[in-house]
């Protein structure tokens, strides 16, 4: 599970970064606040919907995508960017509980 949690979060937080690389920004270290903070919450929520789906006993599609939006409502609320943040954590959850049905009872 912990190498399974491991490659999930950084899959989530590289792809969710990398569709920042082209966003303008009023300075360069917003953009690394804004990147680094989108990484991390990011991370977080891929590494942590395997567990959560275990915990919760439920099937991985209909709990990460849930987990997911709920997880970046706070994000999507401070930034006012909301559509694109929910939507992600949507996507990202359902990837990685998708992911989980299919490999997270294998998944070291």
């Amino acid at each position: 599970m912990r190498r399974f949690s491991l490659a999930a979060g950084l899959a989530c937080a590289v792809v969710d970064t990398a569709l920042m690389l082209p966003l303008t920004f009023p300075t360069g270290r917003d953009k690394r606040v804004a990147m680094t903070a989108a990484f991390v919450e990011r991370f977080v929520l891929g590494f942590t919907v395997g567990p959560v789906t275990r915990t919760l006993g439920g099937r991985g599609r209909v709990t990460g995508p849930a987990y997911g939006l709920l997880a970046s409502i706070p994000s999507a609320m401070i930034t006012g960017t909301r559509a694109p943040i929910l939507v992600m954590g949507a996507v990202n959850g359902l990837a990685v509980g998708a992911a989980y049905d299919r490999l997270g009872a294998t998944a070291g």
